[in-house]
């Protein structure tokens, strides 16, 4: 019995022993893993040349991973930030930049005065003529408004007719008949204001276009400023493109542009009505816009294409 006691006690002292062992035979594997690497590699190269031995990998050295050429690098540089390409090199004839379609003709309309919108009857994407109504006021306070002023404007008509007959008999005097003027003149210029207000009760279209979006809604209660609705004109179209600085040196106001418009896949002719009066000095850049000609039915604003300047060789 005491000597499996001692075996017990031996056991449980062996226990740590053991797993101090492991640990360490763990370690010491870990770090020779290194060596049998350098050991592999100094087999593969008995005679010690440091120029033989094994190097890593290097990017351009791994299969389909290629390194940009010095044309490559060249043929990047001639894009911008804008996607615009630069001016050619030596033996074009012509230079290229994107061209956007705008239009000077653009607002958002608001309101003038306080009252509820009755009905808007243009829907966004309806095209309309020129003093076609865009949207309607409920404006009955403002006719009942008028009302009142028009009668105030008769009854003070009516007391300085009245004055004057009793200046005439010597029975009043001359600032009475004074006073009685003025609040014709006041009673009329009332008049005048609510005739101004019913005028904004009706919004409608400065000029020929399309609207583009709704601000607000019908039976909605506006104040003035609110914005309600955004229109584009059909007409003053131009051209707009964002070119390098440098092409300022050769580009003259009224030179032949020819621009391909991707929505139309069409051709349209312009000619460079004005020079941008700003530099961008980041992209060193620079706005100019061109006046299309008649043929401009199917264009809409925020078309867009590629522009070449006609007659151009670049240096």
């Amino acid at each position: 019995m005491i000597a499996n006691g001692l075996n017990i006690v031996r056991a449980r002292r062996s226990a740590p022993a053991r797993a101090v062992f492991w640990a360490a035979l763990t370690l010491m594997g870990g770090f020779m893993l290194p060596i049998n690497g350098f050991a592999q590699s100094a087999s593969t190269n008995p005679t010690n040349d440091p120029v033989a031995a094994p190097q890593a990998l290097r990017p351009y050295d791994v299969p389909g991973m290629n390194m940009p050429t010095l044309e490559d690098r060249a043929d990047a540089k001639r894009i911008n930030i804008y996607g615009n390409i630069d001016q050619k090199p030596v033996g074009e004839t012509m230079s290229e930049a994107r061209a956007l379609v705008t239009t000077r003709s653009r607002a958002l309309l608001s309101a003038e005065i306080p009252g509820r919108i009755a009905d808007m009857p243009k829907r966004p994407g309806t095209r309309f003529a020129k003093g076609d109504v865009l949207v309607v006021f409920d404006c009955a306070a403002y006719r009942a408004q008028r009302a009142a002023v028009a009668a105030d404007l008769a009854q003070a008509a009516a007391q300085y007719k009245a004055q004057q007959r009793l200046a005439e008999l010597r029975t009043v005097g001359e600032l009475d008949v004074v006073m009685a003027q003025a609040a014709v003149e006041r009673a009329k210029a009332q008049l005048q204001l609510q005739d101004v207000y019913l005028s904004r009760c009706k919004i409608t279209a400065p000029y020929a276009g399309a609207v583009v979006e709704w601000h607000s809604q019908p039976y909605q209660t506006a104040n003035p400023g609110d914005q309600l609705i955004e229109i584009v004109g059909s007409g003053d179209l131009e051209l707009e493109l964002i070119v390098p600085s440098q092409w300022l040196g050769w580009l003259k106001v009224g030179q032949a542009i020819t621009a391909r418009i991707d929505e139309t896949d069409s051709d349209v002719r312009a000619k460079v009505a004005r020079l941008g009066a700003q530099i961008d000095p980041v992209s060193q850049t620079v706005k100019i816009y061109a006046s299309l000609g008649e043929d401009i039915k199917t264009l809409l604003p925020g078309m867009s294409g590629r522009a070449v300047v006609d007659g151009h060789v670049s240096q």
